[in-house]
């Protein structure tokens, strides 16, 4: 059986679905619902505009975790926030801006956890990354992660 669309949705995820309330119906009781309701449900979660504009091939999590983004000319750290995060990427949120164009690579610390008391490292996940896209006036990065060992130790962040 496909998986219902509202299962990869990150709108419905971070409640921003405008059809929340009849998306919940279905999600959490669909043994309850006539046969019509559901499909009434998955009709609307699938013509929606706002999940056929941004729509995900990967599950996204809203993590708001510390990040560093380093480039490497001119070497220069900035600090962000991850807006949310999946397998394959992450859409950043940046303190400062500082210029960055598509196709960049850059590192990235993400720190999962709070940092601890001695300044150690343990709690970091060090990826390097590609930009996919700049937002400027929004201040955002959206990066996909270059595949290697930490992409799977990323994942289960």
């Amino acid at each position: 059986m496909k998986e219902p669309t509202w299962e990869k949705c990150h709108y419905y995820r971070s409640r921003r679905c405008p059809a929340q309330s009849t998306i919940d119906k279905a999600y959490l009781i669909p043994q309850l619902l006539q046969h019509s309701d559901l499909r009434a449900a998955i009709d609307a979660c699938d013509q929606c505009e706002i999940y056929h504009k941004d729509k995900r091939k990967y599950r996204r999590t809203a993590r708001p975790f510390k990040v560093v983004v380093s480039n490497k000319k001119p070497k220069r750290n900035i600090v962000g926030t991850v807006v949310d995060v999946s397998v394959k990427g992450a859409l950043i949120k940046l303190d400062n801006w500082m210029d960055f164009n598509k196709e960049q690579m850059i590192n990235l610390k993400l720190y999962y956890n709070k940092a601890t008391s001695d300044k150690k490292e343990i709690n970091v996940v060090n990826v390097s990354g590609l930009i996919k896209r700049v937002a400027k006036e929004k201040q955002e990065l959206a990066v996909v992660f270059i595949e290697d060992d930490n992409v799977k130790k990323c994942a289960n962040i």
